[in-house]
């Protein structure tokens, strides 16, 4: 079921500004959509307006053929929207498969009880479906909204950050098991994250929200390597900014485009000092001062490359291979 958007605004009381500026956008019927953007971009106001519990001050908002927002807003309950955020809200009180089937009441209670435990299979969960929230952990907490929202069999789902309260190794592990579940659906997604990973590993597409405007939608590939300015792509990694003396504007850099060379080469861009070296396993992250930049450098090398705090080195751009 396709959702789409249009000169979507809303301004909550007392805000200077719009937290929503006439935002249009579509999510195709099946695309999982990623939305990034940094705090106060209007990531979660945009889900909250789709959800219904925000109501525009204009625009217009449809799934599929039917407008939820015209002549009249569409009641939450009524809008076939699943939603999971960031810390689930399970009922504490109610067991996983009560929890899974309280959206379901309108279905008789076998069907609504073989709906749940079949959600609860689907994110493998079904041998603790007699358990309460409190006996999860946080993955499984997550799994089992994750459960409550499909049994709905929802035209829409809208993931609010769903993995941002796990560690690094789950959150991937998560993100997986729930991107081949909604591909193998065919449900609609819009997903927010403020994890780049996130938002490039999950999205078909991917689109950058600040300060409650659209900069950009694209595919992840695209958006990566054409961002419409600096500011989205530092929204994906360490961004340096270097004045380029043949044209005398700036470049932009990511912190893997540079490598460090011999601070006396003529054709350096830059020369600096080593300020600090963080080993991260799998690469170190060299800061370089450079005394005519307000913002020290920041690349990344590999691991077996001895650097040390106090050289003069200096930064040249990485050849594409």
């Amino acid at each position: 079921m396709q959702l789409t958007l249009e000169n979507l605004t809303h301004r909550y009381p007392g805000s200077s500004r719009p937290a929503l500026d006439a935002v249009s956008l579509t999510v195709h019927s099946g695309e999982i959509l990623a939305l990034i953007g940094g705090s106060g971009s209007g990531k979660s106001t945009l889900l909250r307006c789709i959800a219904g519990l925000e109501h525009p001050a204009s625009g217009k908002i449809s799934l599929g053929e039917r407008s939820l927002s015209h002549p009249r807003p569409v009641a939450p309950e009524l809008r076939r929207i699943g939603m999971v955020s960031q810390s689930g809200d399970l009922f504490p009180h109610l067991t996983l498969l009560r929890n899974t089937s309280f959206g379901l009441r309108h279905l008789p209670a076998r069907a609504r009880h073989d709906r749940a435990l079949e959600c609860l299979h689907l994110v493998g969960l079904s041998h603790y479906a007699h358990r309460f929230p409190a006996e999860l952990s946080g993955g499984e907490a997550q799994r089992a909204a994750l459960a409550r929202a499909l049994a709905y069999q929802p035209d829409l789902l809208l993931l609010d950050e769903p993995f941002s309260n796990l560690d690094a190794i789950l959150r991937e592990q998560l993100r997986t098991l729930t991107l081949d579940l909604l591909r193998s659906l065919h449900i609609t997604t819009l997903f927010v994250t403020h994890h780049a990973d996130d938002a490039l590993a999950a999205g078909d597409r991917i689109a950058v929200l600040r300060e409650g405007s659209l900069i950009q939608c694209d595919s992840p590939r695209q958006l990566w390597s054409h961002p419409a300015d600096p500011g989205v792509a530092a929204l994906f990694g360490s961004i340096n900014f270097l004045p380029c003396s043949e044209t005398g504007r700036t470049r932009c850099y990511r912190a893997d485009e540079l490598h460090l060379c011999s601070g006396d080469r003529h054709d350096c861009l830059a020369c600096g000092t080593v300020e600090r070296v963080d080993f991260l396993g799998s690469c170190q992250l060299v800061i370089l001062r450079i005394p005519q930049l307000d913002t020290p450098l920041r690349i990344r090398i590999g691991p077996e490359t001895p650097v040390h705090p106090g050289t003069t080195l200096g930064v040249q751009p990485r050849k594409s291979p």
